[in-house]
């Protein structure tokens, strides 16, 4: 099986870029590395993964220029290549995905969706483009239905692979102390340390940055209580001044950007993590990737009820669930988890179970295997019907 992959980006650290490396390395090894060409529309950058991905072409990212480019290059390399599968990696791409399975004179189109951009300002100009897809992929059940119920995808072609986390990589190690003291964060067996860890954008407040400022300030008689704000971006700069004018700055630590090597250590400096989002116009999530990382390193995770978040969480086994238009739930969180050492401990283990039970890359792996095998059936059955 030929398969063209369409790549919005896999050099970025993002949670769908991450999501895509993870799905281009099941589908090398699956179907073979020589049979597999991939094309990212955006180039790798200064603040990029660390490690080599290998590629077929870099394109110029977002704009006419480049994805006129990027179009007409699919286009090209699926009429020399006549893939039997087509996979966009985002919905943004369906019209070069449909270009290229056309250039291709046949082939299957599978399509990838995550969040946001399915209800976002827009969305309806893919929606006849989605409605063709062979297959969807989705990283939530969420996600799922909703593009069942409102683009009117038929239930039986969209399939659920939740994100995944190398196993290996993350898991639980002791709190390293000269980190720490190398970011300036009071250290010593009375401090509990909440983390949040993503990119700090103006549009990406919606993960709930300033509602863990707010929940930090409610703690201001208690100093042992430390948050920590792992990440970089436009907003960052902000959110520091906004941290000061609160009285927060021996209260909130804000690290930068962390190298990928230094991930797993940022992980285990908390002892919970918080990404609480919310859902509406350019808001929301999948399953990030995020809380699942920090669970695999043994720490109990709360995160928003608005949105495929929600299923990274058993509430009140591996983490909480709460909602992230009740400023107290957040407060309470933090209290539930900080506070409690039995409960923190045992959210802990429960955390990382659940991601080895249940987001494992093995397990990604093998549902993307039962996709390919049934379009691969599926391929099988239209020669067979063309010969008779």
């Amino acid at each position: 099986m030929k398969i063209l992959y369409l790549g919005i980006g896999v050099f970025d650290k993002g949670g769908i870029s991450r999501y895509c490396r993870y799905q281009v390395r099941a589908i090398r090894e699956l179907a073979g590395g020589a049979n597999v060409s991939v094309m990212s529309l955006f180039p790798p950058g200064p603040n990029d993964f660390e490690d080599p991905f290998l590629v077929d072409y870099q394109g110029h990212g977002i704009g006419l220029r480049g994805e006129s480019a990027y179009l007409a290059s699919s286009a090209s390399r699926a009429f020399a290549m006549r893939p039997d599968v087509v996979w966009s990696s985002h919905i943004r791409l369906l019209p070069a995905a449909w270009t290229a399975r056309m250039a291709a004179l046949g082939g299957r189109m599978v399509a990838n969706v995550y969040g946001r951009e399915l209800w976002s300002r827009g969305q309806w100009a893919y929606r006849q483009l989605l409605q063709g897809a062979d297959a969807v992929v989705s990283d939530c059940h969420f996600s799922r239905k909703f593009v069942v119920d409102d683009y009117g995808i038929k239930p039986e072609r969209v399939s659920v692979i939740w994100d995944c986390v190398d196993l290996t990589r993350f898991n639980p190690q002791p709190r390293r102390t000269d980190l720490l003291e190398q970011f300036g964060i009071p250290s010593g067996p009375d401090f509990r340390y909440v983390l949040t860890l993503g990119r700090m954008e103006a549009v990406t407040r919606y993960k709930g940055y300033d509602r863990l400022l707010d929940a930090l300030a409610t703690f201001k008689d208690n100093p042992n209580v430390i948050g920590i704000f792992a990440g970089d971006g436009g907003d960052r700069e902000r959110l520091e001044r906004r941290a000061r004018e609160m009285g927060l700055e021996r209260k909130a630590f804000f690290l930068g950007s962390v190298p990928e090597a230094m991930l797993p250590d940022v992980y285990n400096l908390g002892d919970m993590f918080s990404l609480v989002s919310e859902r509406g116009q350019g808001k929301g999530e999948g399953v990030p990737l995020t809380p699942l990382e920090a669970a695999a390193c043994g720490k109990p995770i709360v995160v928003g009820n608005e949105d495929g978040s929600q299923e990274a969480v058993i509430d009140r086994e591996n983490g909480l669930v709460i909602s992230p238009r009740d400023p107290a739930a957040m407060r309470d969180a933090i209290a539930a988890v900080l506070l409690d050492d039995e409960n923190r401990r045992r959210m802990g283990l429960a955390a990382r179970a659940r991601v080895e039970a249940e987001f494992s890359y093995e397990g990604f792996r093998t549902k993307t295997g039962r996709l390919l095998e049934d379009l691969l059936k599926r391929n099988q059955r239209t020669e067979v019907e063309k010969i008779g």
